[in-house]
């Protein structure tokens, strides 16, 4: 199935009668090395692939599932009510079943590039995914390119966690079958990844390459830095698309095209190659900073970056870039002004081997609104660990779903301390809030507004929001087996006092709304 792009031009209802808008989850199938296989996507009845809907308008979408499983769908980096969030078990009874729909409806607080993605069991990596974009007026003046990064395996990600932890299945079932129990504890990991690595005598994993050469499956990457990359995978995608045939967007000449990247990627951190252009960053996780140029860009999993590109007056065709950290391998889309253009596939492996991602970048972003103040504070610590060996990943000394929910009150300004006491990095990602990134490493700063943020081995990163919005809020590391292996908790933040309650929010198949546990509003 051929989906099609996202148009840069957006028909503007502006009416309360407007339909909602249909999103079908469903298998397609695309070309990767040579072979025909299945994934998963999220697209409109037409093929378009996504939502675009308007900004200060509604989120109106009946959500279809058309796989042969169950699903539900997160709405990454939306503020939104809190049963609307996508996470069964904690904001929703059940995932949606089979053939059956759900309405989702509320009113947009923001504009931005966001994504939905499945956050049931390890289907994300079955490409269960597509991007969300807010578009405001000045969006419709100018050209948008949506470029996601993905990763891809001929394994299921069942026979990957398998492999990760043996005789062991996934932790990330779905929620209303290991539903959650408060003020429960699991025991202390064996030995986290640092301490395995001094037992085997290495300063770092990174001086560490895994030879995969046995298997013709993994040719050509045998590089795998252990410490960055748990999972070997077989394909770097952008949009679905392979390296040797890439996604081939047409561009203005003289023109200024703004690029919304998203790592949609389940087990891999990027790097932003722009080749031959320079670009300003803009945005990072559909939230405004104060613009900064440069030709390569940090981007970990879960996180959004806006760059605008001028294209050359002379024209041409121009590479856009995604380069694993710790590897050659590379994946990305081509822009071109020529009808017909020479270039037709990127190199799928780049001359020398990406570093790790740092805090170079972050360290520069810088947001355009302060932060709201609030009387009353609190001060949550969450402390990262991980077991290799038996591949535990744990906040708090706290495995899925035994785990003591962090709590705030509503109109509390939280702070949020997240200590990586483990040998890898963690994009961590909190549901239905934005926060302000202001300490690394004990160093103030005047951090940018995001969703998701990469906290890197041995290190400690501050974030600090008001807690306005009711509820059970999902918080877990965005590496899909880091969570389906325990790297997940919750926040509850508290209502400061009993509202109206409705029960209009989410309708199901019958055509009924119906609400899971109370909903307020």
């Amino acid at each position: 199935m051929k989906l099609k792009p996202m148009l840069s031009l957006l028909i503007l209802t502006g009416s309360s009668f407007a339909l909602p808008t249909v999103l079908e989850v469903k298998s397609q199938t695309i070309q990767v090395n040579g072979k025909s296989v299945q994934l998963g996507t999220i697209v409109q009845p037409d093929g378009t692939w996504g939502y675009y809907p308007q900004a200060g308008g509604d989120f109106d979408v009946i959500l279809k599932n058309d796989l042969a499983e169950s699903t539900v769908i997160h709405w990454h980096g939306l503020i939104l009510p809190n049963q609307l969030d996508g996470v069964a078990g904690l904001t929703q009874a059940q995932p949606i079943a089979p053939g059956q729909q759900q309405h989702y409806k509320f009113k947009l607080q923001q504009t931005g590039s966001y994504w939905m993605h499945s956050h049931q069991g390890l289907q994300l990596q079955t490409g269960v995914e597509a991007p969300l974009i807010i578009l405001d007026k000045a969006d419709l003046k100018q050209q948008q390119v949506v470029v996601m990064f993905q990763d891809f395996s001929f394994k299921t990600p069942e026979q990957i966690m398998g492999e990760l932890k043996p005789n062991a299945s996934s932790t990330m079932h779905s929620m209303d079958a290991a539903p959650v129990a408060a003020n429960a504890s699991a025991p202390k990991m064996a030995m986290d990844h640092a301490q395995m690595m001094a037992k085997m005598g290495a300063e770092s994993m990174s001086d560490m390459d895994m030879d995969m050469s046995d298997s013709a499956e993994h040719a050509g990457h045998m590089d795998m830095a252990m410490d960055l990359n748990d999972v070997e995978y077989d394909a770097y995608l952008t949009n679905y698309h392979s390296p040797d045939q890439p996604q081939i967007t047409q561009v203005v000449a003289g023109k200024t095209v703004r690029l919304r990247f998203i790592n949609g990627a389940s087990g891999s951190n990027f790097w932003i190659n722009l080749g031959k252009l320079n670009g300003q960053l803009v945005a990072v996780d559909g939230q405004a900073i104060k613009p900064f140029t440069g030709n390569r860009f940090e981007l970990a999993l879960g996180q959004r970056a806006d760059v605008l590109v001028k294209i050359p007056a002379a024209g041409g065709t121009f590479p856009i870039l995604g380069q694993v950290e710790g590897l050659k391998a590379q994946t990305g889309i081509l822009l071109t002004t020529q009808a017909k253009p020479a270039l037709k596939a990127i190199e799928s492996q780049a001359a020398v081997v990406a570093p790790a991602l740092d805090y170079a970048d972050e360290l520069k972003l810088h947001s355009v609104e302060a932060l709201t103040s609030a009387k009353d504070k609190v001060n949550l610590k969450l402390k990262i660990t991980g077991d290799m060996q038996n591949y535990v990943w744990q906040i708090n000394d706290q495995t899925w779903p035994n785990v003591t929910p962090l709590q705030a009150k509503q109109g509390q300004l939280v702070s949020m301390t997240f200590d990586n006491q483990s040998m890898m990095a963690h994009p961590m990602h909190l549901h239905g809030y934005e926060f302000k990134v202001i300490s690394i490493n004990g160093k103030r700063i005047n951090g940018a507004m995001r969703d998701t943020i990469l906290v890197l081995p041995n290190s400690q990163v501050t974030v600090e929001f008001v807690a306005s919005n009711p509820g059970k809020w999902m918080l877990h590391c965005h590496m899909l087996y880091h969570m389906g292996a325990g790297m997940m908790t919750y926040l509850d933040v508290t209502p400061s006092k009993q509202r109206k309650k409705t029960n209009f929010l989410i309708r199901d198949n019958s055509g009924d709304y119906v609400c899971t546990g109370v909903c307020l509003i």
